[in-house]
């Protein structure tokens, strides 16, 4: 197994046709609403982006923090190479962005107390669990997907869940961003997947 390091990102090369990204290692905790929802027909299709997504959630106890590593598996279903970006370095002028996220019931609501009155509300944000980073001046920050090549983002869920059976989902969502907007350029969701979570053991 080799792996490679550079401008932020872990690539671990497990196999002739599957690189892994390491993403459990970003540089901050990233909050994100539970949008952009993927913009794919039904789960399991994609919009705009020629990839199958799979989530992959290992069924079993949940860590000390309540979470779980997930994996997403990226495959190029198209005809044509695509480019998607591969960097996890958060400082690099970012012209594409690519971010991976489930969705489930088993996720716990997070709440913030007001200051002035000193209430609970609850949020509708989720931990983003991976979002990958392209700058069009270093081609090394993005990886070419060949037709029926697959990608694997490893990547730290950031979420807390509740034990359980719970139903899970992976989104994926592909954007250019240039100083004057962002532009979705496609979505993609997975095949949701039943899994048994148990409680962390002390």
């Amino acid at each position: 197994m080799v792996s490679l390091s550079c401008l932020g990102m872990i690539l671990v090369g497990s196999a002739q046709n599957q690189l892994t990204i390491d993403a459990t290692k970003q540089p901050s905790w990233l909050l994100r609403g539970r949008g952009p929802f993927p913009g794919s027909a039904t789960p399991g299709h994609s919009g705009g982006l020629p990839i199958r997504l799979e989530l992959l959630i290992p069924t079993g106890g949940l860590r000390s923090d309540e979470t779980t590593l997930v994996d997403f598996v990226i495959t190029n279903v198209g005809s044509e190479p695509i480019a998607l970006p591969a960097s996890v370095d958060q400082n690099i002028e970012r012209t594409d962005l690519l971010t991976l996220w489930f969705t489930s019931d088993a996720i716990k609501n997070a709440y913030l107390r007001d200051d002035q009155t000193g209430l609970l509300t609850r949020i509708e944000v989720v931990g983003t669990s991976v979002e990958l980073y392209g700058y069009k001046n270093a081609p090394r920050t993005f990886h070419v997907l060949n037709p029926n090549e697959t990608i694997r983002v490893h990547a730290s869920s950031r979420v807390r869940l509740y034990p359980g059976r719970y139903s899970f989902t992976g989104h994926a969502n592909l954007a250019r961003v240039s100083r004057e907007n962002t532009e979705d350029v496609g979505t993609a969701d997975a095949e949701p997947i039943i899994k048994t979570l148990s409680r962390p053991t002390p």
